[in-house]
């Protein structure tokens, strides 16, 4: 996965910019998932941060949940 070995390469906190463009998701919807709980952050003075590798870590566990859940056989629904 090349998103998560581009994370890996990081060595500087990301910001939330940074996130959001790798994500493809707006800065204001990492914001809501850092203050959640959902995505691996910190605070520096206020300012979130994230580390590199425990998005990598966080990405790769949504990865193989996504692929356990395609897994189970869906039950078929009687017309």
């Amino acid at each position: 996965m090349r998103l998560v070995e581009a994370l890996k390469s990081r060595t500087a906190a990301l910001k939330v910019a940074e996130v959001a463009q790798l994500l493809g998701v707006t800065p204001q919807h990492i914001y809501k998932m850092a203050a959640s709980g959902n995505i691996p952050s910190f605070r520096v003075s206020g300012a979130v941060r994230f580390d590199p590798d425990e998005v990598a870590s966080w990405l790769q566990g949504k990865q193989g949940l996504g692929a356990a859940v395609r897994s189970i056989p869906r039950p078929k629904v009687a017309a």
